[in-house]
Protein backbone atom coordinates (compact mmCIF):
# COMPACT_ATOMS: atom_id res chain seq x y z
CA UNK A 1 0.00 0.00 0.00
CA UNK A 2 2.80 2.43 0.88
CA UNK A 3 4.42 1.90 -2.54
CA UNK A 4 1.10 2.59 -4.29
CA UNK A 5 0.57 5.79 -2.29
CA UNK A 6 4.16 6.90 -2.90
CA UNK A 7 3.66 6.36 -6.63
CA UNK A 8 0.43 8.36 -6.68
CA UNK A 9 1.80 11.07 -4.40
CA UNK A 10 4.93 11.54 -6.50
CA UNK A 11 2.70 12.81 -9.32
CA UNK A 12 1.53 15.73 -7.19
CA UNK A 13 3.46 18.98 -7.07
CA UNK A 14 3.04 19.32 -3.31
CA UNK A 15 4.76 15.98 -2.81
CA UNK A 16 4.23 12.72 -0.98
CA UNK A 17 4.73 14.14 2.51
CA UNK A 18 1.09 15.23 2.88
CA UNK A 19 -0.38 12.23 1.09
CA UNK A 20 1.49 9.64 3.14
CA UNK A 21 -0.12 10.86 6.34
CA UNK A 22 -3.68 10.00 5.31
CA UNK A 23 -4.51 13.11 3.34
CA UNK A 24 -4.75 11.45 -0.06
CA UNK A 25 -7.72 12.59 -2.11
CA UNK A 26 -11.20 12.88 -0.64
CA UNK A 27 -11.07 11.88 3.01
CA UNK A 28 -12.33 12.61 6.48
CA UNK A 29 -10.29 12.78 9.65
CA UNK A 30 -12.04 11.02 12.53
CA UNK A 31 -9.78 12.72 15.09
CA UNK A 32 -9.83 9.55 17.25
CA UNK A 33 -13.64 9.46 17.22
CA UNK A 34 -15.98 6.73 16.03
CA UNK A 35 -17.92 7.27 12.81
CA UNK A 36 -21.61 6.78 13.71
CA UNK A 37 -23.50 4.17 11.69
CA UNK A 38 -26.44 6.56 11.39
CA UNK A 39 -24.21 8.93 9.36
CA UNK A 40 -24.18 6.46 6.44
CA UNK A 41 -27.31 8.12 5.01
CA UNK A 42 -27.96 11.81 5.58
CA UNK A 43 -29.89 14.71 4.12
CA UNK A 44 -27.59 17.08 2.26
CA UNK A 45 -27.36 20.73 1.24
CA UNK A 46 -24.81 22.35 -1.01
CA UNK A 47 -23.83 26.01 -0.92
CA UNK A 48 -22.11 27.72 -3.82
CA UNK A 49 -19.57 30.08 -2.25
CA UNK A 50 -17.48 30.77 -5.36
CA UNK A 51 -18.36 34.47 -5.13
CA UNK A 52 -16.62 34.72 -1.75
CA UNK A 53 -13.07 35.81 -2.51
CA UNK A 54 -10.39 37.58 -0.53
CA UNK A 55 -11.94 36.64 2.83
CA UNK A 56 -13.30 33.75 4.86
CA UNK A 57 -16.69 32.22 4.13
CA UNK A 58 -18.96 33.73 6.79
CA UNK A 59 -22.32 32.62 8.21
CA UNK A 60 -24.02 35.47 6.33
CA UNK A 61 -22.79 34.01 3.01
CA UNK A 62 -25.22 31.09 3.25
CA UNK A 63 -28.84 30.58 4.27
CA UNK A 64 -28.46 28.93 7.67
CA UNK A 65 -32.24 28.50 7.88
CA UNK A 66 -32.01 25.77 5.21
CA UNK A 67 -29.74 23.64 7.40
CA UNK A 68 -31.23 20.99 9.68
CA UNK A 69 -29.74 18.88 12.43
CA UNK A 70 -27.75 15.90 11.04
CA UNK A 71 -27.39 17.47 7.57
CA UNK A 72 -24.32 16.91 5.41
CA UNK A 73 -23.45 20.47 4.35
CA UNK A 74 -21.22 20.97 1.29
CA UNK A 75 -19.33 24.12 0.32
CA UNK A 76 -18.43 24.58 -3.34
CA UNK A 77 -15.63 27.13 -3.66
CA UNK A 78 -14.35 26.05 -7.08
CA UNK A 79 -10.88 25.71 -5.55
CA UNK A 80 -10.25 22.07 -6.49
CA UNK A 81 -11.55 22.46 -10.04
CA UNK A 82 -9.58 25.63 -10.75
CA UNK A 83 -6.27 24.92 -8.98
CA UNK A 84 -5.94 21.15 -9.27
CA UNK A 85 -5.55 18.74 -6.39
CA UNK A 86 -2.33 18.86 -4.35
CA UNK A 87 -0.70 21.66 -6.29
CA UNK A 88 1.16 24.25 -4.22
CA UNK A 89 -1.57 26.78 -5.11
CA UNK A 90 -4.30 24.39 -3.97
CA UNK A 91 -2.62 23.53 -0.67
CA UNK A 92 -2.09 27.21 0.17
CA UNK A 93 -5.34 28.60 -1.29
CA UNK A 94 -6.84 31.21 1.04
CA UNK A 95 -10.20 29.43 1.21
CA UNK A 96 -11.59 28.65 4.64
CA UNK A 97 -14.74 28.77 6.74
CA UNK A 98 -14.82 31.36 9.52
CA UNK A 99 -14.80 30.21 13.13
CA UNK A 100 -18.20 31.87 13.51
CA UNK A 101 -19.63 29.79 10.64
CA UNK A 102 -18.08 26.60 12.04
CA UNK A 103 -19.60 27.40 15.43
CA UNK A 104 -23.04 27.92 13.93
CA UNK A 105 -22.85 24.67 11.93
CA UNK A 106 -21.84 22.74 15.04
CA UNK A 107 -24.55 24.50 17.05
CA UNK A 108 -27.13 23.34 14.49
CA UNK A 109 -25.93 19.77 14.94
CA UNK A 110 -24.60 19.29 11.40
CA UNK A 111 -23.31 15.72 10.95
CA UNK A 112 -20.82 16.36 8.15
CA UNK A 113 -19.17 19.32 6.41
CA UNK A 114 -17.82 18.69 2.91
CA UNK A 115 -15.44 21.03 1.10
CA UNK A 116 -13.71 21.19 -2.27
CA UNK A 117 -10.58 22.62 -0.67
CA UNK A 118 -7.85 21.33 1.66
CA UNK A 119 -9.65 21.94 4.96
CA UNK A 120 -12.23 24.09 6.73
CA UNK A 121 -9.34 26.15 8.13
CA UNK A 122 -5.90 26.73 6.68
CA UNK A 123 -2.87 24.72 7.76
CA UNK A 124 -2.07 26.54 11.02
CA UNK A 125 -5.58 25.87 12.37
CA UNK A 126 -6.49 22.80 10.33
CA UNK A 127 -6.19 20.23 13.13
CA UNK A 128 -7.77 22.54 15.72
CA UNK A 129 -10.82 23.09 13.48
CA UNK A 130 -11.20 19.37 12.68
CA UNK A 131 -10.98 18.59 16.41
CA UNK A 132 -13.51 21.32 17.28
CA UNK A 133 -15.96 19.81 14.81
CA UNK A 134 -15.29 16.17 15.76
CA UNK A 135 -15.72 16.91 19.46
CA UNK A 136 -19.25 18.07 18.59
CA UNK A 137 -19.97 14.99 16.45
CA UNK A 138 -19.43 16.84 13.16
CA UNK A 139 -16.90 15.37 10.72
CA UNK A 140 -15.13 17.24 7.92
CA UNK A 141 -14.70 15.68 4.47
CA UNK A 142 -11.96 17.39 2.48
CA UNK A 143 -10.99 17.53 -1.19
CA UNK A 144 -14.39 16.64 -2.65
CA UNK A 145 -14.34 16.89 -6.43
CA UNK A 146 -17.14 17.75 -8.85
CA UNK A 147 -19.21 19.84 -6.44
CA UNK A 148 -20.09 22.06 -9.40
CA UNK A 149 -22.25 19.17 -10.67
CA UNK A 150 -23.97 18.91 -7.31
CA UNK A 151 -24.68 22.65 -7.31
CA UNK A 152 -26.08 22.41 -10.85
CA UNK A 153 -28.34 19.45 -10.05
CA UNK A 154 -29.46 20.20 -6.49
CA UNK A 155 -29.41 23.97 -6.31
CA UNK A 156 -30.93 24.94 -2.97
CA UNK A 157 -32.94 21.71 -2.62
CA UNK A 158 -32.16 19.00 -0.09
CA UNK A 159 -30.88 15.66 -1.39
CA UNK A 160 -29.87 12.27 0.02
CA UNK A 161 -26.20 11.61 0.75
CA UNK A 162 -24.71 8.15 1.20
CA UNK A 163 -21.31 8.20 2.89
CA UNK A 164 -19.60 4.91 3.69
CA UNK A 165 -16.04 5.70 4.74
CA UNK A 166 -13.36 3.06 4.55
CA UNK A 167 -11.28 2.97 7.72
CA UNK A 168 -7.57 2.73 6.96
CA UNK A 169 -5.95 1.81 10.28
CA UNK A 170 -2.25 2.70 10.45
CA UNK A 171 -2.28 3.72 6.79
Amino acid sequence: LVKAVESLASKHEYGPKVDLFGHMGTHLDLMNKVYPDDYFTLSGRVFDVRAVTGREVEADDIDLDLIRERDFVFFHSGCLASLGYATKEYMSAPVQLSWDLLGKLVEKGVAMIGVDFAGVRQQAEHRKADMFCADAGTFVVENICALESLVAQAGSKAFMVHCYPMRLVDA
